[in-house]
């Protein structure tokens, strides 16, 4: 299996403690000693009280990361934001290897995380309709007749996800001609969510820097989708607050796989399971979203 195993690509910014349990988690991981990984330092905002020495801190530790087969790492000089970084940085290491598996420093992963992601990018390599292996799964509500470790859906996670070189390089990462995608306002929410196109068009006005949307997007507009775990592989642990796009208060709460099964099941054909896609996508609906705007509110105290 060592020949086979993807990258791993870490991006990290200013946070020591984050990162720190990040690696010990992805460490657990059998596969981890034959695994490459890559970690990608963005660099501080100068005029941020306190950043540069929280990049030095990390950028130190980085440096003393052991365990993998090989640690490579580059540290940015000037603040690019995650979504730049993430686009920059995938792209140069999947087009050498041919997939990757890519974390950010607030995940923490269950010990069979590795070995789930490489299998699932090995049985899906030729199913071009598959575009990504997430690790992440929401709480879904599993039909009592559905006996797979798995599922299929639209909308990729960003928290732990793996995919290859040709379905990355799909992704039109400019959309030079948005006005013609309007007219695909409503599908594309039916699609992945009632928040998907305002995040789409709040990044064409320069309101966020997500690539995880236009990832989607992309996603949606070649009608693919992507494999999930019933229970998931990864544990966002950006909820303490410290995260760039976290909480303290989230939705996004999820069954974490603390064991060290590694042998899991698929759907024998890729499609959508009705009742499992509307219990995943039920946490973008609109109530859901009220809800935890208050939630955010309350909890920021």
């Amino acid at each position: 299996m060592e020949t086979t195993l993807s990258p791993i690509i870490l991006f990290a910014f200013n946070r020591f403690e984050s990162l720190k349990y990040t690696i010990d988690s992805l460490l657990q991981n059998e596969e981890a000693k034959h695994s490459v990984l890559y970690v990608f330092v963005d660099g501080p905002r100068f005029q941020r009280k306190g950043e540069v020495e929280s990049v030095e801190k990390v950028r130190d530790y980085v440096k003393s990361i052991t365990g993998f087969k090989e640690v490579h790492y580059k540290f940015a000089l000037q603040n690019k934001g995650l979504g730049n970084s993430v686009i920059k940085g995938v792209t140069e290491v999947i087009n050498r290897y041919g997939k990757a598996i890519v974390l950010e420093d607030d995940l923490i992963l269950a010990p069979n995380f590795l070995f789930f992601m490489n299998q699932g990018l090995d049985k899906y390599k030729e199913e071009k309709s598959v575009f990504s292996i997430c690790g992440y799964s929401n709480k879904v509500k599993v039909p009592k007749d559905y006996s797979y470790d798995t599922y299929f859906c639209t909308r990729s996670s960003s928290w732990g996800w793996a995919t290859w070189a040709d379905r990355w390089n799909s992704v039109d990462w400019e959309l030079e001609n948005f006005d013609k995608y309007h007219i695909l306002k409503k599908e594309f929410n039916r699609w992945g969510g009632s928040d998907c196109w305002k995040m789409l068009n709040d990044w064409k006005c320069g309101r966020n820097k997500s690539w995880a949307i236009r990832f989607c997007f992309a996603q949606f507009l070649q009608k693919k989708v992507s494999l999930f775990p019933v229970t998931s592989k990864v544990q966002n642990d950006g909820f303490d607050g410290q995260g760039t796009n976290c909480k303290r208060w989230s939705r996004f709460r999820c069954i974490f796989d603390n064991s060290a099964k590694k042998e899991f099941t698929y759907p024998e054909n890729v499609s959508i399971h009705p009742f499992l896609f509307r219990s995943a996508i039920g946490y973008h609906s609109i109530i859901k979203r009220i809800f935890s705007r208050i939630m955010y509110f309350v909890y920021r105290f």
